[in-house]
């Protein structure tokens, strides 16, 4: 297990899983994510500490 918080990812740096653990709110109404905490993201295969992207994070092509 690593920590890799401060560098925004959607794949784990230590294993390249895509499966993220996040903490998230829904909304009642729509039951859609309404928000999400970036800095305690986990791999969910190596629980490696991360940073969760935001749709700004995606590099530009």
């Amino acid at each position: 297990m690593g920590d890799y918080r401060g560098i925004p990812t959607c794949a784990c740096p230590a294993c390249g899983s895509h499966l993220l653990e996040i903490t998230a709110s829904f909304s009642p109404d729509t039951y859609e994510i309404e928000m999400y905490l970036l800095d305690n993201a986990r791999c969910a295969m190596c629980q490696a500490h991360l940073t969760a992207p935001t749709p700004t994070d995606l590099p530009a092509a």
